[in-house]
């Protein structure tokens, strides 16, 4: 079977977002059309695995920003108490 396609399926099924990076800086090579269209497959989940991975993040900057926001509004309410 294809090391690529094998490589592929692993990091799909692991999740594993560094080995997807590394495997799409790669040029996938098959032997035959099921392979191909094997491939096709995976790299279909591995874009939709990474489209999930790009909502959590966004999820996660904004509640950073939002604290952020938070903690500038308490700043600037706090009482300076100078004798």
């Amino acid at each position: 079977m294809n090391k690529y396609l094998n490589e592929l399926k692993v990091a799909v099924i692991n999740e594993d977002l560094k080995k997807l990076e590394e495997l799409s800086q790669q040029t996938p090579h098959f032997n035959n059309i099921e392979e191909a269209q094997e491939i096709q497959v995976f790299l279909k989940k591995a874009v939709d695995l990474l489209q999930k991975e790009k909502n959590r993040i966004a999820i996660d900057m904004k509640k950073i920003k939002d604290l952020q926001k938070f903690n500038n509004s308490q700043k600037k309410e706090s009482f300076d108490f100078k004798a």
